[in-house]
């Protein structure tokens, strides 16, 4: 028979009060403990591994071995008197009774319990209960074993198998030919099996067959092993899961299995594959339109006198593009404005990449209409920007583009120029060899395009002479920060390498501007796209050029 009682915190106190009662009370002087039965019975009595315990067969107790004291941390003297139930929590006056009916008919009865100590802890503990006649006399012996860490193991077994049986990965355990031993729900759902059927093979399960024996030779050297696999499910269609798998050790550390852990990746994989194609596709497309950007960009400069070779027009031009991305937001143009007259426009949009590319194709198509105003620089940036405010402009985006506009005529060495937020151009010259930025006399900045449509530009004028050396550039370039952040390179270096290359040509100076970029950088990479456009003038026009 087996009797199940439960703890309870106020039964546990009781017992451990009256056994205080029975160890406080000093004028109960007990004699020692008399053991019935001879002396090999005592000894045998002592040496019990358990606690053990005899009791008159109303449950009062006699005598109780040393093992007694210890898990009770009682003197042996001081449970003689005490009732039984007074060490059990849980139980009471019914117990003896129950006992002494079931065991007329039961070899012994096994009580499982929590055992008080004298402190008012309590141990789990497994009590077998049994009769003992010794000498003609009737008493009943409680044997008691404190099963404290088999019930740590046993919730840990619990929770790992509940945590198993509730896991959301398929978890399986085959012995070393993959046939099934156990499966979790997970795991029957994954694929298909029917509950616990141990004639599964999860091998035969493998799209590819040959890693099924890979996987055991792997866990029979006692390593895991650890990939995707492609699997067959019942419903005959294939799933991508990410498997571990360990080897299963029996006593001796000797592999007996495999345990199997399957996640499904079947939807991560798809949606993986997607976007690598759309990765693939985009950057088709980011290639496109690097062609076409490039396109744009300038490769044949005009010369004056028109039609005369490069070498020999009245200036001198060269210019760097270097976009950070595929595609980027910087733009230049350089073309005739009449025989004698050269027009230079540069801008910078907003960020870079492909909304920026967008805006300088725009922007392209604008300086194709407004050929009209080329003479007129300022008028060619009022009417831009209005035209560009009307595209780009949508609620809750704000995109916009710095512009330097300048027609130099070549007979005068005059610059009419309208800036809309752009960094003044460097003009070089060059019987000082001193560089100097072109800035309004009043030095009041206008905005860049597409913010306000109705921003009147002013021209602004300034002059150039024989030999001097003019250079216009996007802010990519000073910007370009230290390797530690701390400065950047702005117009000061570009300032310092153009007086420095002065008497180089215009296409080594920009190259030049760039390299000690990249040195202060420490990168041949830059964060922003790099616009440079350079101009010397070789010689002025005769007058009747124009």
């Amino acid at each position: 028979m087996r009797i199940d009682l439960t703890a309870d915190a106020e039964d546990a106190a009781a017992g451990s009060t009256a056994m205080q009662r029975q160890s406080d009370d000093a004028q109960q002087q007990k004699p020692e403990q008399q053991i019935p039965g001879g002396a090999d019975f005592r000894e045998l009595f002592e040496s019990v591994y358990d606690a053990a315990i005899i009791t008159k067969t109303d449950g009062t107790m006699i005598c109780a071995n040393s093992r007694a004291e210890e898990f009770f941390q009682l003197p042996s003297r001081q449970f003689q008197g005490l009732h039984v139930t007074e060490l059990i929590s849980g139980s009471n006056e019914s117990l003896i009774p129950t006992i002494n009916t079931s065991l007329e008919h039961d070899r012994f009865i096994l009580i499982q319990a929590y055992c008080c100590r004298a402190d008012g802890s309590t141990f789990p503990a497994e009590v077998s209960v049994n009769l003992l006649k010794i000498s003609d006399q009737q008493y009943i012996s409680f044997f008691i074993r404190d099963v404290t860490f088999r019930k740590e193991a046993e919730e840990k077994l619990r929770t790992g198998h509940t945590a198993i049986q509730n896991s959301g990965n398929g978890i399986a355990i085959t012995d070393t030919d993959g046939s099934l031993q156990y499966a979790n729900p997970a795991m029957e759902k994954l694929l298909g099996i029917e509950k616990q059927d141990k004639t599964f093979q999860i091998h035969r399960c493998l799209c590819t067959p040959s890693i099924g024996e890979s996987i055991r030779k792997t866990i029979m050297t006692g390593k895991p092993w650890s990939g995707e696999l492609q699997m067959r499910c019942a419903r005959e269609t294939t799933l991508v899961v990410l498997a571990s798998v360990a080897p299963n050790l029996d006593a001796d550390g000797d592999v007996v299995g495999m345990v199997w852990s399957l996640l499904d990746i079947s939807d991560q994989k798809r949606i993986q594959n997607e976007l690598r194609q759309h990765n693939a596709q985009l950057a088709d497309d980011l290639s496109l339109a690097n062609e076409f950007q490039l396109a744009f960009i300038q490769r044949e400069y005009p010369t004056f006198p028109a039609g005369v070779p490069l070498n020999e027009s009245a200036i001198e031009l060269g210019h760097k593009y270097l976009p950070s991305g595929a595609v980027g937001g910087d733009f230049f143009e350089i073309f005739a404005v009449s025989l004698s007259r050269v027009g230079i426009f540069i801008s910078d949009v907003m960020g870079h990449g492909v909304r920026s590319a967008l805006i300088v194709a725009t922007i392209r198509g604008l300086i194709e209409e407004l050929g009209p105003f080329r003479y007129d620089p300022a008028a060619f940036l009022t009417h831009m920007n209005r035209d560009l405010a009307r595209i780009i402009s949508h609620p809750g985006q704000t995109m916009f583009a710095s512009a330097f506009y300048m027609v130099l005529d070549l007979t005068t060495g005059k610059i009419d120029w309208a800036s809309a937020g752009h960094p003044p151009p460097l003009l070089l010259h060059a019987k000082e060899k001193k560089a100097r930025p072109i800035v309004p006399d009043e030095n009041t900045p206008e905005p860049a395009l597409g913010l306000f449509p109705d921003t009147e530009f002013h021209d602004h004028h300034s002059n150039i002479e024989t030999n001097d050396m003019l250079i216009l550039y996007t802010d990519g370039i000073t910007e370009t920060e230290s390797p530690t952040q701390d400065k950047i390179f702005d117009s000061c270096g570009v300032i310092q390498t153009i007086e420095e290359y002065a008497n180089s040509s215009v296409s080594e100076c920009l190259q030049q501007i760039v390299t000690n970029a990249q040195d202060f950088s420490g990168s041949a990479h830059f964060d922003d796209d790099v616009c440079l456009i350079g101009m010397r003038v070789r010689t002025l026009l005769p007058a009747s050029d124009s």
